[in-house]
């Protein structure tokens, strides 16, 4: 269930999962609520769909979280499980593969650029 805090004319300002002061309960297909998640409800046929087209933003979103926590040396990069490590490489290869502004990859071949389920990282 949703909640949605609204403005003195009406218009939705906050959405919350739970039941706040102030709040007033929503349904999630509500025009009104997709219209402030800058959604179209009439493109999107259900919860599921959407779910599937905002996969791969937050893919990358999780893939530059796990990038800022290594920086920030609040986890090290081998404390993730081996596949994670070799899914998130064989990412970030592709995005520099992908890249307008890094051609340096040109001259190898881009199947030996990615990492395996088989291949060994250390």
């Amino acid at each position: 269930m949703l909640f949605a805090l609204r403005d003195e004319s009406g218009n939705i300002t906050a959405l919350t999962d739970r039941n706040i002061p102030g709040a007033t309960a929503v349904d999630a297909a509500d025009p009104e609520v997709l219209s402030f998640l800058s959604l179209d409800a009439s493109a999107m046929a259900s919860a599921t769909d959407f779910l599937e087209d905002s996969d791969l933003s937050t893919i990358r979103i999780l893939e530059d979280l796990v990038d800022t926590l290594v920086d920030r040396q609040v986890i090290r990069f081998t404390d993730l499980p081996p596949p994670a490590q070799r899914k998130l490489l064989s990412r970030k290869v592709a995005r520099t593969l992908n890249s307008d502004e890094d051609d340096r990859f040109e001259s190898v071949e881009e199947d030996k650029l990615f990492l395996h389920d088989e291949d060994q990282l250390f």
